[in-house]
Parts: structure tokens; C-alpha cells; sequence
């Protein structure tokens, strides 16, 4: 079984200044429960949910995948915005620094659907998309996905009225096999892949 997840990754730890980053990101979240990384990190979060994880240098926000189709930039900081569906062979990666975006890449089943900006350091290293967002979370966390303790604290919240920011972006087309374009809008590119 494969890894579905989905969330944005920052380069800061938020935990004193959480209010903050949800003014910067337009949130507004209502927190839930005290939860273990394990709970936080399960495959897919629902939509409404939003699951904090702090390291020691960074943020890590498991959100539904619609969520995650567009980036989430931050002036001050450096952010990834990522979507990773092993079971789907599905791969969308954001990644900006002072609001910027210097990397986008979407693949499904091993096809590069989009591919632009300057190529991240740790692509070098990077077998696969699945390995490009397992190693560039941990360049942004300041620690591996993988040394973190199944029962280390996180946090559930809920989104309040004040939400998001659905359809940031306009629909795209997109070109596969058989040279058919489909035209799909980014909150859904993944659910065609399903």
C-alpha cells in the first residue's frame, strides 16, 4: 500500500506565531483535539481538516488534496505544496520561496504533465516526484518524514467560515495519451486519476 498525502510544508516553526501564519495563509481554523503524527499523517485528509505537525524548524499542514493543487506562498518564508498519491501513481509539487513560486511539477504515472522553474536541489538526488517530496519535506522541515516518531504530538483543526482558496487558479488542459486534451480545473486534476 502507498502513501497518500497531501499538505504544505514550511520552513519556519509556526507554534508561538500560529495565529499569524493564519492570517498570512487567510485561514481561519478552530482547533479540535491533541493528536499523535501517526493520526495526523494517515493517507488522505478529509476536506475542512487541517493537521499541524511542528519540528524544530518547521510546519508541516496535512490538508485535503484539493487544497493542494496551487501553491501556498509565504512572503518571509520558503513553502512546499504538495499532493502525493502512491496508489494513484499521482505527483503535484509546489514549491515557492517569498511567495514566489521557483518549481512546479505534476506527473501522473511516471508522465510529466507540467514541469517548470529552476530544478530544486535535492532533484539531483531523486530517483522519482514520490522522492522529490519526501526529500525536498525534509529540506524545508529541517528533519526526515521518516524520523519522526509515530506518537509524536500533533494537532487537528477544523476550518472555519472564513476558508481557502478554491479555484485559485484557472482550469488547465491537459494532454495524454491518444493526443486527447482534456480541460480540468486544478482543485480536481487528481480525481481524474483515481
Amino acid at each position: 500500500m502507498g502513501f497518500n498525502l497531501s499538505g504544505l510544508a514550511i520552513n519556519k516553526n509556526y507554534e508561538s506565531e500560529f495565529e499569524d501564519l493564519q492570517k498570512q495563509l487567510g485561514w481561519t481554523l478552530e482547533k479540535q483535539s491533541e493528536i499523535d503524527f501517526e493520526t495526523a499523517s494517515s493517507n488522505w485528509t478529509d476536506d475542512g481538516i487541517c493537521d499541524v505537525y511542528f519540528s524544530e524548524k518547521g510546519t508541516l499542514l496535512f490538508l485535503s488534496m484539493d487544497m493542494c493543487t496551487a501553491s501556498w506562498g509565504l512572503k518571509t518564508n520558503n513553502t512546499l505544496t504538495f499532493a502525493l498519491s502512491e496508489t494513484a501513481m499521482a505527483f503535484n509539487i509546489k514549491y515557492s520561496e517569498n511567495s514566489v513560486e521557483k518549481r512546479s511539477i505534476m506527473e501522473v504515472n511516471g508522465e510529466k504533465m507540467e514541469d517548470e522553474g529552476q530544478k530544486l536541489d535535492v532533484e539531483a538526488n531523486s530517483e522519482d516526484a514520490s522522492e522529490i517530496i519526501w526529500n525536498q519535506l525534509e529540506a524545508v522541515l529541517g528533519k526526515r518524514f521518516w524520523d519522526i516518531e509515530p506518537d509524536e504530538k500533533a494537532t487537528r483543526y477544523v476550518f472555519g467560515k472564513a476558508k481557502k482558496h478554491e479555484d485559485r487558479t484557472e482550469p488547465q488542459e491537459i494532454k495524454i495519451e491518444n493526443h486527447k486534451t482534456i480541460v480540468i480545473t486544478p482543485k480536481k486534476w487528481w480525481q481524474f486519476w483515481k
